[in-house]
């Protein structure tokens, strides 16, 4: 829990062959970008991903989906639209922005998109792991809806699977249970035991959803509302879920943190001797 990392926008872009371990300027669209593109989009709160699927391989034009992200209980909008090639993907993200959540010249997307992280030349766990995900969601109701995709962060937790458009992060996903995990979103429901957190949240304000959920017992997407501003004490609403349903009770949530230094590599390739955190819900008050 409470991995999941801090992502302000999201810009995918469809990259067909093989990406490095810097996926956009080790592929295909390095070549139509400048040296700081990235960084330009960082600046203004955006996250570049590099997405592929199989069955589009010979498809013409190239696919972009740009989402900012809200925290609960609003929802971010996906939008999409497809430019004719790689060469006009700098300009069609030229105006992109945290900021901006109605971009000029896009469409509103009509379907969720799974991102499963297969970016093996960031890290072989994400290869290894996260393709047979991606083939055992072939011919299920997810199919069209699936993107294999860049480094999302937390290697460790392999297979990655972010969901769009409520930017949800689910770690050490399986093949087993990767359509019913999926499926439970869908209908409003997150399991507990892979939700690693969401994007609009800092790292303890993830903690804080996760530990309310598992004491009250709420598994409702959306139904957890970590209000912002929150060092040790959080406030917390607890409803239905939903952007228009009001909450039916308040807490302060009481978090403490403490940090382990691990001997072990966290990732294939990482180094040891890493501090990580641990959350403890000390108190939940209901006020």
């Amino acid at each position: 829990m409470a991995t999941g990392s801090q992502v302000p926008a999201w810009l995918l872009v469809e990259v067909r062959g093989a990406w490095g371990a810097d996926a956009v300027h080790d592929s295909a669209l390095g070549e139509y970008v400048p040296a700081d593109w990235k960084d330009g989009l960082r600046g203004r709160g955006v996250r570049a991903v590099c997405v592929r699927q199989a069955a589009r391989r010979d498809a013409d034009g190239v696919r972009l989906f740009f989402e900012t992200v809200r925290r609960p209980p609003m929802v971010g909008r996906l939008w999409t639209r497809t430019v004719a090639s790689l060469a006009d993907v700098a300009a069609a993200a030229a105006g992109l922005a945290a900021s901006r959540p109605d971009p000029a010249g896009w469409v509103p997307a009509d379907h969720p998109l799974a991102l499963v992280c297969t970016n093996g030349r960031h890290d072989q766990c994400c290869a290894n792991e996260g393709r047979p995900v991606v083939r055992a969601l072939r011919g299920s109701a997810w199919d069209d809806h699936v993107w294999e995709c860049s480094h999302v962060g937390g290697d460790r937790f392999a297979a990655n699977v972010v969901v769009l458009p409520e930017s949800l992060y689910f770690g050490r996903c399986t093949p087993d249970g990767i359509v019913s995990l999926l499926d439970g979103v869908a209908a409003g429901q997150l399991d507990l035991d892979h939700f690693r957190g969401r994007s609009g949240y800092r790292t303890v304000e993830q903690a804080v959803e996760h530990l309310v959920r598992r004491r009250l017992g709420v598994v409702a997407e959306g139904a957890v509302r970590v209000q912002p501003g929150g060092a040790e004490q959080f406030d917390v609403e607890v409803g239905a879920g939903g952007p228009d349903r009001a909450p039916t009770a308040r807490y302060v949530a009481t978090l403490e943190v403490a940090w382990t230094v691990l001997d072990e590599a966290l990732t294939c390739r990482g180094r040891p001797n890493q501090r990580v955190p641990s959350f403890r819900l000390a108190a939940l008050e209901a006020r």
